[in-house]
């Protein structure tokens, strides 16, 4: 049965260690993501901050560009950055935020 159809009073109490498991599972994915990517990906990705997330929506990866070439970078590369994504999972998503005040952050669902 898919929880999210539950009621909230009828959804399990998280307890404690619940968190902690979720971020250790997040970093192990991010690990496993990283490390799946080529070289090129992996030098594009340590120019920027970035972030994988696991939720109800499948995989979400921030990424966020210091520089407007980077965001340029980002977006031509998001072919195969969505290729690696869809090695850890069927639904995902990547948000974009570029440098402050040189746009809006831009969301693809892959």
């Amino acid at each position: 049965m898919n929880p999210s159809f539950l009621p909230p009073d009828d959804l399990p109490c998280w307890v404690p260690g619940d968190l902690e498991l979720c971020w250790e599972f997040n970093d192990i994915v991010s690990r496993l993501f990283y490390n799946s990517c080529d070289e090129q990906t992996q030098n594009l990705l340590s120019k920027c901050g970035w972030n994988l997330t696991t939720g109800r929506d499948g995989l979400t990866l921030v990424l966020i560009c210091p520089k407007n070439g980077l965001t340029w970078q980002i977006l031509k590369s998001l072919e195969t950055v969505s290729n690696h994504l869809h090695q850890l999972g069927k639904q995902a998503r990547i948000r974009i935020y570029p440098p402050p005040q040189s746009g809006t952050p831009l969301e693809v669902i892959v």
